[in-house]
């Protein structure tokens, strides 16, 4: 072998080495930037003995994703001011929103991932850095959206565990009923009481946690992902949506899309669901005063005005169409949205409070981005 060969292959070793070093050092990321405004606390109804949901619309930064704890340390923060209000007991069960848990993609990720300007570039920060795992699931990747599906792959080992341990955590220290918001995960199990992953088809999920800590059984999978999802997360089958017994009642969890649609609300109601959750988000930062565009990702349900496209709120969208609308028409009595509120690189959101109490339909303008709703059943 000549000298210059030789050359070649040790300059090559050393930039993989020097690029190793690079890619595999720096991710114990310290949080920069977590949110220390006002929380807003907000109670409608009175103690009747029959139990509470205690509605958690937090505001979240990329950096309360660094690790498991900054992620525990940012969601406890809200749950111990509810325990504070003494709104916090065995018959209280405590939701969290949509997508609270997707963002834990970027767990143990480098500084440059949470720093980057927009969520594209933050995005591409992670490929860089994680080069050989990012390739071996894209070229083994199903869906319409490769990259996307590549980067929740490699990390669902991940995400699953921080997602698991923080609200197991969450639910048996402060002894309540768990809904932990959204995640999106591949062919997603509960095991022994704890959640796992495959191989399988991504799915937006949801888990109940078990005053014990231990997670239900059964798992809630979005059957209506919007257009914005369907190129790497599948739809589940509306008919397979689960109605949980908890201490404060039946109750049915429809992930954000979900509870526009009518078909959704045929479990609940033959579960006999004495109320109903909704985690959802909704991206941008004012949305909900922007026009309404109608239905995405699948058709408009035939009840459905389209004079109404274009013409009414989002807001007003959510309260004709969404959770208000069809518990009325399905005959349910108490439901409550939560929405995810947060600065996702250049990703903005919005949030309200939407809830219904007796068939009583009431809509408020938060006044501060973070805030915690107590509505009492």
């Amino acid at each position: 072998m000549s000298k210059r060969i030789l050359q070649f292959i040790a300059a090559l070793f050393i930039v993989a080495m020097l690029y190793s070093m690079w890619a595999y050092t720096g991710r114990q990321y310290t949080a920069d930037k977590t949110y220390k405004g006002k929380i807003e606390m907000q109670e409608f109804g009175t103690d009747s003995g029959r139990g509470n949901i205690v509605s958690i619309q937090p505001f979240m930064y990329p950096d309360d994703y660094a690790s498991e704890k900054t992620f525990h340390d940012a969601l406890e923060m809200y749950v111990h001011r509810a325990a504070l209000n003494g709104w916090l007991h065995k018959n209280t069960v405590v939701s969290f929103p949509e997508y609270l848990g997707t963002w834990l993609v970027v767990a143990g990720e480098k500084r440059s991932v949470f720093t980057a300007k927009t969520v594209h570039q933050a995005m591409n920060n992670m490929v860089l850095s994680n080069p050989f795992r990012f390739i071996t699931k894209y070229y083994m990747g199903r869906a319409g959206d490769k990259a996307a599906e590549a980067l929740f792959r490699m990390k669902a080992g991940e995400m699953a565990h921080i997602y698991n341990n923080v609200f197991s955590a969450l639910a048996k220290q402060y002894g309540v009923t768990i809904v932990a918001g959204s995640i999106v995960l591949p062919d997603p199990a509960i095991k022994d009481g704890a959640l796992t992953v495959c191989d399988g088809k991504l799915y937006n999920i949801t888990v109940v946690y078990q005053p014990d800590g231990r997670a239900d059984t059964n798992i809630v999978k979005k059957a209506f992902p919007i257009a914005d999802e369907l190129p790497f997360t599948c739809s589940a089958n509306s008919a397979n949506i689960p109605v949980f017994n908890t201490p404060a009642g039946k109750m049915a969890v429809l992930i954000c899309a979900d509870s526009w649609y009518p078909e959704c609300y045929k479990q609940p109601v033959h579960g006999h669901a004495d109320f109903v959750i909704v985690p959802s988000y909704v991206e941008g930062n004012g949305a909900f005063k922007k026009p309404w565009p109608g239905y995405s990702g699948f058709d408009n349900p035939a009840d459905i005005d389209k004079n109404d496209i274009g013409k009414i709120t989002i807001l007003d969208g959510w309260v004709r169409y969404a959770l208000p609308g069809r518990l009325k028409q399905a005959g349910l009595q108490n439901g409550i949205i939560t929405y995810l509120h947060g600065q996702f690189w250049d990703l903005g959101s919005d949030a309200q409070f939407v809830l219904v109490k007796q068939g009583e339909t009431i809509v408020k303008q938060p006044k501060a981005d973070a805030s915690v709703v107590n509505l009492w059943l």
